[in-house]
């Protein structure tokens, strides 16, 4: 079943784990062009007039690089006690994908708690109809840390679309679980 919020959740979650000259956020950005919603079409104009030089080295920067990054896109980094990737949130939200009987493998070594890729998952269990399970992610693994992170990731933009972007996805994050009333759960990490 393919909702307006699975729709979202996945065209978020790849603008956030995709770098944008990767055919899949090209596909997405002249998607979004033709759209009536001005919000995704102005997504689609930032991006496209911003330099592509400029919109490259502000996702490495914000969600790919390495070294002191402004906004790391991975949950560990904000609810594990050291900090760490691999830590402990994400070998629970790795348990927490292996009780559905899923997994996130994208061919590489990295870990699962990316917010692109627990958005594109979080739309993957609307689109099955487990919208239980679908809070349940968002309630548990995703929102005790996509606030700051996406706060953070607004904050150290260089570019309109990338603060656009972060803006956009908290915002529909915070009216999903207001529709919703998700209690988000405290994460004290192991």
């Amino acid at each position: 079943m393919l909702t307006n919020d699975a729709i979202y959740s996945r065209l978020l979650g790849a603008l956030l784990y995709h770098p944008p000259s990767s055919q899949t956020v090209v596909t997405i950005l002249d998607g979004f062009a033709e759209q009536e919603d001005e919000l995704l079409q102005r997504l689609s104009r930032l991006a496209g007039t911003t330099m592509p030089d400029e919109l490259a080295a502000d996702f490495f920067n914000l969600l790919q690089g390495s070294g002191t990054m402004p906004s790391p896109p991975w949950g560990s980094v904000y609810l594990d006690p050291e900090n760490v990737l691999f830590g402990c949130s994400t070998l629970e939200y790795r348990t927490f994908l292996s009780h559905l009987g899923m997994t996130c493998d994208t061919g590489m070594r990295e870990p699962e708690d990316h917010i692109g890729l627990m958005l594109m998952m979080f739309s993957v269990l609307l689109e099955r109809g487990d919208i239980a399970n679908a809070n349940t992610l968002l309630a548990a693994h995703l929102m005790p840390f996509a606030p700051t992170m996406l706060g953070k990731m607004k904050e150290n933009a260089n570019t309109d679309f990338y603060q656009a972007v972060a803006a956009f996805t908290l915002s529909w994050l915070n009216l999903y679980c207001a529709e919703h009333a998700i209690n988000i759960v405290p994460r004290p990490c192991c």
